[in-house]
């Protein structure tokens, strides 16, 4: 039985068809994308296949191309597809009035994501008010480390699950505030949970200010995030504890709908 098995897997493999898994596999591990060469390296691929494979998920609308830097991320499509196996469409539709309701009171560009393997994805925003505004595509993904939807989420799931998610990852350094030390990240992680929300003070983007707070299911395990985000000058560090308690009220009502029951914050 054991040589059987061997030898279905030799005849029925398709080297291409697991060359551009491998890559999709890779791709959503890298939020901010990788160039062909960069692919070509970490893969060990033939650059020709590399780059009949890429071209026929790009051509197929299931990765993207930057034509300005060159990098490689995958779609909304794909995305689409994530969000379909795992009900997420209902989120947004729990969601899309009360980040309305947020828009509305705070005036700022209102954004909900969630955690899709070791990186958090956006899968909808209201965009501010303002003129001046910050504009995300849906689907486009995120660091945990850095982003205030990642912190959102780590802060409260279970340790364990958390460790899982940042092993083997650098905590890449974006700005002078990015924390990069696995250890402070915790420590903040601990604070996040405590207060009911989290903060990115300029440690994504430099001069983009964020504060959101966790959503929860009807288990209470954290299904997603809500936050704001805005230029520092519209949204200072003096501004965050207010904001945050804020948003934390509207997080709730999501997770209300979802089921999830608790005390008024």
């Amino acid at each position: 039985m054991k040589k059987e098995k061997v030898e279905l897997k030799s005849t029925y493999n398709v080297p291409n068809l697991e060359r551009g898994l491998s890559i999709i596999e890779l791709l959503a591990t890298q939020p901010k994308g990788l160039t062909l060469a960069e692919i070509i390296e970490k893969l060990s691929i033939a650059k020709s296949s590399a780059f009949r494979i890429v071209s026929t998920l790009i051509f197929k609308n299931y990765l993207q191309k930057n034509e300005t830097t060159k990098k490689i991320t995958l779609s909304r499509k794909m995305l689409t597809l994530g969000i379909s196996s795992m009900n997420e469409q209902s989120l947004v539709e729990h969601s899309i009035d009360v980040m309305r309701a947020v828009r509305d009171e705070l005036k700022e560009s209102v954004m909900l994501g969630v955690l899709l393997g070791s990186t958090g994805t956006i899968l909808e925003q209201v965009p501010s008010s303002y003129p001046v505004k910050l504009f995300v595509e849906p689907g486009t993904q995120f660091d945990l480390h850095s982003s205030v939807g990642g912190k959102c989420i780590l802060a409260n799931i279970p340790s364990e699950e958390a460790d899982e998610a940042l092993r083997g990852k650098t905590l890449t350094k974006y700005t002078e505030n990015t924390i990069t030390s696995k250890k402070e990240f915790k420590v903040m992680l601990k604070e996040v949970k405590s207060k009911g929300y989290a903060i990115d003070n300029s440690e994504d983007i430099q001069g983009i200010n964020c504060v959101g707070a966790p959503i929860f299911n009807e288990h209470g395990y954290p299904v997603a995030a809500l936050w704001i985000t805005a230029p520092y000058g519209r949204l200072p560090a003096s501004q965050f504890e207010t904001k945050g308690k804020i948003i934390q009220k509207y997080a709730m009502k999501i997770s209300a709908k979802l089921g999830y029951l608790t005390q008024s914050v």
